[in-house]
């Protein structure tokens, strides 16, 4: 027997869905770091993926002023950054500082990526669309990188890449095998 679900709970059906970090700047600003995991792909020629983010946040502020940001893949190990990024504005805290998150340089822009995530892409915001109380940003990837050996055949490989996905609220997963 199925059981209803309230409309506004409709989207964790689609979940659980990978959790990254959108790091972003604007000059003359501190780097700024949001948990997501509203991000998919949404084109491949060109490579193009699509991260929702509220107008309210200071993510989306900083991506008007300054067009680049990186989408880094965290690990499970990442959990408590991924948590801490989330629920903290960049308005009022650095949150680099705050939790000395080490950063490397990308290769295409000037936004860095997170050292010890399993994968960074880098991109600049190819456009920007309304979405109810969400705006799609869809960004076209300049270069993508991965860490090691955890990307296999075209794919993160589990149980060498535990990749921390986002169940809803608080809770997350990460897969174990292929099936």
């Amino acid at each position: 027997m199925y059981i209803k679900v309230e409309k506004r709970w409709a989207y964790r059906l689609l979940h659980p869905k990978i959790a990254t970090i959108i790091v972003t700047k604007a000059p003359g600003e501190k780097l700024n770091a949001m948990a997501a995991s509203w991000v998919m792909p949404t084109s491949v020629d060109p490579p193009l993926i699509t991260v929702a983010i509220s107008p309210k946040r200071y993510t989306f502020e900083l991506l008007q002023k300054w067009e680049e940001f990186t989408v880094n893949i965290p690990s499970i190990e990442m959990k408590e950054l991924v948590m801490f990024v989330g629920s903290v504005s960049g308005r009022d805290t650095d949150k680099f500082s705050e939790k000395n998150i080490e950063t490397f340089p990308s290769e295409k822009i000037s936004v860095p990526c997170i050292k010890g995530s399993l994968g960074c892409i880098e991109a600049k915001v190819w456009a920007m669309y309304p979405a109810g109380d969400h705006f799609l940003v869809i960004g076209k990837v300049l270069n993508a990188r991965v860490l090691g050996d955890k990307f296999k055949g075209n794919m993160f490989m589990p149980g060498e890449a535990s990749v921390l996905m986002h169940l809803g609220g608080r809770y997350y997963t990460y897969p174990k095998e292929i099936v």
